[in-house]
């Protein structure tokens, strides 16, 4: 039993994971100059760095991995998975990638799925303790920084 004196140990990421995220990432650099790919390429980063997070079981607070909402009044920012391209209730946001994406790419199904409002074994954690999707802290706006 650890003494409540000693800080918690952190884990790194397997080797197994960070050969396969520099395998993701020399793959997506060889795509750079087809049309579209540097979405394509930012889409596959923050898929490779949740997946390398979620391996470690560190969270993500600020969404550096996920696209995160629009602020709307009254409820917290929601954290869509990486994949998604946005983080709204656009009419395709059910079927990314042709699969069911409902729960990590649609705001409102994302925000109705939070723990305390959806079964346990279902429920999305905050972003201070999961990685996306997730909720954010209601008491905090994020933004994307200026470009500038």
């Amino acid at each position: 039993q650890r003494s409540p004196d000693l800080p918690a140990q952190t884990t790194k990421p397997s080797a197994m994971a960070l050969s396969m995220l520099r395998a993701l990432l020399v793959a997506a650099a060889l795509t750079a100059p087809v049309a579209g790919a540097s979405n394509r390429m930012e889409a596959v980063r923050k898929m490779v760095s949740a997946k390398v997070l979620a391996a470690s079981g560190v969270p993500d607070p600020t969404c550096k991995t996920g696209v995160i909402s629009l602020k709307k009044e009254g409820q917290p920012q929601v954290c869509c998975a990486g994949y998604c391209g946005e983080c709204s209730d656009y009419p395709t946001c059910g079927s990314v990638r042709g699969q069911n994406s409902t729960f990590a790419c649609c705001e409102t199904q994302v925000y109705e799925r939070r723990c305390g409002n959806a079964p346990a074994n279902v429920c999305l954690k905050s972003c201070k303790e999961s990685v996306p999707p997730c909720i954010m802290d209601e008491e905090e706006t994020f933004t994307t920084p200026d470009p500038s």
